[in-house]
């Protein structure tokens, strides 16, 4: 972390965010996350974890190299995307829960794995019991083989998109739904990047359903890629007699690229985006009796969505800027009385509820999720607040939002991201006075009084928040960089009280 002295200007500059600002921050997380895989890279040589995965040197390794062989924007677009950070994320979590889980220290796994989803179906019987670390030793093995698979396929499309598809480089791709990142149990995401075909999934002859086990070996070599499916099933990319290089183009705008000599093997598909953006579209999720699941997508939905970013732009250009900025991928939910979220392990992932939302609506959950990824960056690069349970875990802070207790985190959060939701309405109200033959429409009448009302009652909610975070500043709680973000949030709810 940094220096409490340094870095001063950034914070001043982040709340509300102005573009040089963000940039600098997005160069300072792409080092943390180049120094977490170097990290990494030490932590797979012990013993158990070696043993255990024994990919993972050499897919460590590739990583690096391709971290090396990439040029400065590329290079960006890897270390700061969600793709990388995510993979890093699931490692570091799920090898320190496999070695606790080999370690005599129950109390230790236990706080390790209350923190992720997986306390209730680790202990079933609501207590810790002696099999306890054999569930959790399990659940870990399979994350980590899982989030290798994940680092394979990123390593293949970061060479594809990036570097022409030169040199040399084989692995084995898992096939397996993940919620997380808004995948089919049917589909191999190649990174949420892309080349002039864009963002790439591997399609078409793969096993169906999440399969034990299931997974396809992907060849490239100097522009020829080569997947050769279970079932023997082997497809060549691109159809050319002799290999070219990439990026190829998809044909006749087909979002999907058929294999050489008519294969009905494994096929590439070009992933949705929101139009006019590099943004990725995922399919929708949906609760089953257990668990959220991947669906499909959605007709209509990247239209919708590409009006409410018209919509942000038009009152808030620097908004819309930050959007593009930090969000990667919008996953679609579509579940009764669910909010938007977003996670940190996951950064640059926006899980939007997108039922029944006005395109008002969609800017701000778009607008408000982008917030929440651009503080994670900042907390990976800074101290805001004093590390410990006394911030991070203990609900001692009353939520105006949610109307109950939550840690100083989420209650730094909170204000943080609904600050940018005031300064979204309040221009939108200016935006119809400015822009009537544009705006009127959208912002009629009845429009304009939700937004005054919901403007006045955030601004409300936010100075209760802000008192709270001052108070926890004199009591200790709140380092010196957090208390320079504090205050310049506390600068900000003023301005937007004395505007409106």
């Amino acid at each position: 972390m940094s220096h409490p002295r340094r870095g001063t200007s950034l914070l001043l500059r982040l709340a509300p965010p102005r573009g040089d600002a963000s940039a600098r921050l997005i160069r300072a997380a792409a080092g943390v996350t180049l120094r977490r895989l170097r990290r990494a890279a030490v932590r797979f040589r012990i013993p158990a974890l070696a043993r255990l995965e024994p990919r993972a040197a050499t897919l460590l390794r590739a990583a690096r190299d391709l971290i090396r062989e990439l040029g400065p924007r590329d290079r960006l677009l890897v270390l700061h995307g969600p793709d990388l950070r995510g993979f890093l994320s699931e490692i570091e979590i799920w090898s320190g829960v496999l070695l606790d889980a080999r370690s005599t220290n129950s109390k230790r796994l236990f706080d390790r794995i209350s923190r992720t989803e997986h306390l209730v179906e680790l202990l079933p019987h609501g207590r810790v019991d002696p099999g306890f670390p054999a569930r959790a030793a399990r659940l870990a093995s399979r994350r980590l083989a899982w989030a290798f698979d994940d680092l394979a396929a990123l390593l293949l499309g970061a060479r594809l998109a990036f570097l022409g598809g030169r040199g040399r480089f084989e692995a084995r791709l898992g096939i397996r739904e993940s919620a997380e990142q808004g995948r089919p149990a049917d589909r191999v995401d190649l990174g949420s990047f892309g080349g002039q075909a864009g963002p790439l999934s591997v399609t078409g002859g793969l096993p169906s359903g999440s399969m034990a086990g299931a997974g396809i070996r992907a060849r490239l070599q100097d522009g020829l890629l080569s997947v050769r499916a279970r079932s023997g099933q082997e497809s060549l990319f691109p159809q050319a007699a002799a290999p070219v290089r990439f990026p190829w183009t998809l044909n006749g705008g087909s979002r999907s690229m058929a294999p050489a000599g008519g294969s009905k093997g494994p096929t590439l598909l070009r992933r949705r985006l929101i139009p006019g953006t590099p943004i990725l579209l995922a399919p929708a999720l949906r609760s089953s009796p257990r668990r959220l699941r991947v669906a499909r997508d959605l007709p209509g939905l990247e239209s919708r969505l590409a009006a409410g970013l018209r919509i942000a732009r038009l009152a808030w250009p620097d908004a819309y800027e930050e959007i593009l900025r930090r969000t990667a991928i919008v996953v679609p939910v579509e579940e009764p009385g669910l909010v938007s979220y977003s996670l940190a392990a996951r950064p640059g992932v926006s899980f939007i509820n997108v039922r029944g939302k006005t395109i008002v609506q969609l800017a701000d959950d778009l607008l408000h999720e982008t917030a929440h990824h651009l503080l994670h960056d900042l907390q990976e690069t800074a101290d805001l607040l004093a590390p410990g349970p006394d911030t991070e875990e203990v609900q001692a802070f009353e939520s105006p939002w949610r109307g109950t207790w939550r840690p100083l985190h989420g209650l730094l959060h909170g204000a943080y991201t609904f600050l940018f939701r005031a300064e979204l309405f309040a221009r939108l109200l200016r935006a119809r006075s400015r822009h009537r033959a544009i705006a009127g429409r959208l912002l009629g009448p009845r429009r304009a009084a939700f937004l005054s009302r919901e403007l006045g009652r955030e601004l409300g909610m936010i100075g209760g928040a802000l008192n709270d975070l001052e108070r926890a500043s004199r009591h200790g709680l709140v380092t010196p960089q957090g208390r320079v973000l504090v205050r310049s949030l506390r600068a900000w709810h003023t301005r937007l009280s004395r505007s409106t």
